[in-house]
């Protein structure tokens, strides 16, 4: 997939409400909520259709925007967040983070 460039004025003007969509930025998505009151971020294509710009273009200002939206802090806790989740399930089952599906 090739990179393309993004004009700062265009990352301007769309960053935030990339953002906002964001997979990443999910801040109506806490697994606590009910099914029915959570709301997931967006896909890079959806977000694109909405905001009617490209795909490549949607991506590449969420890659950097969401980058310095979270401190490095935040990532290393993603990775170990991720490499947890990886060794429970090769220890237990299906889904350590929401408890369903391990097996008994």
């Amino acid at each position: 997939m090739p990179f393309g460039f993004v004009s700062p004025e265009m990352y301007r003007r769309y960053k935030d409400e990339i953002l906002r969509m964001s997979q990443a930025i999910q801040v109506n998505y806490p697994e606590h909520l009910p099914a029915d009151k959570r709301k997931p971020g967006f896909s890079d294509r959806q977000m694109a259709e909405k905001l009617g710009i490209d795909e490549a273009t949607v991506r590449e200002i969420r890659c950097v925007a969401e980058r310095q939206y979270y401190d490095i802090d935040e990532w290393f806790k993603a990775i170990e967040f991720k490499e947890k989740a990886c060794r429970d399930y090769r220890r237990q089952g299906l889904s350590s983070v929401t408890k369903k599906y391990l097996k008994k």
